[in-house]
């Protein structure tokens, strides 16, 4: 069972790498055009049940697997985020997918204050919710550029 966890909390071992926030973030692209093609119900469906599954395994991989309050290791929240980040964004566009993983990404590097705030929640939750609000200030800006 630890071992289903390490592999979906770390994505397939992407967390070992450097910058695996940011290879993270990347291997969501094929999962945020996806889901960007179904109808808004099933987006919000698996939006749900993923970040779900995301807060599930992020808590039990901090506490059982590495120990350690957020490991960096831990990126199934990254790819939660950025899949938030352009959720009914234009995906079409590559260069709108590379702008959101860009400002995705500054977001998520450099916390603003109340997203370092958040990420002090306890074990799951905190781990989750910060790169959900980034994802959430990402949809909005992109949302403002292109309306």
């Amino acid at each position: 069972m630890k071992f289903v966890i390490e592999i979906i909390a770390t994505l397939f071992f992407i967390g070992y790498l450097p910058a695996g926030g940011t290879f993270a973030s990347l291997f969501s692209f094929p999962f945020v055009i996806w889901i960007n093609t179904q109808n808004i119900f099933v987006k919000f469906i698996f939006i749900f049940i993923f970040g779900f599954v995301s807060v599930i395994v992020s808590g039990f991989a901090e506490k059982e697997i590495f120990k350690k309050k957020d490991d960096k290791k831990i990126v199934v929240d990254e790819m939660f985020g950025f899949i938030v980040a352009m959720l009914e964004i234009e995906t079409k566009n590559l260069g709108v997918l590379f702008l959101g993983f860009f400002i995705f990404r500054i977001l998520d590097i450099y916390k603003l204050s109340l997203i370092k705030k958040i990420q002090n929640l306890n074990s799951g939750l905190g781990i989750v919710a910060d790169d959900f609000l980034c994802g959430v200030i990402t949809n909005i800006i992109l949302r403002i550029l292109f309306i």
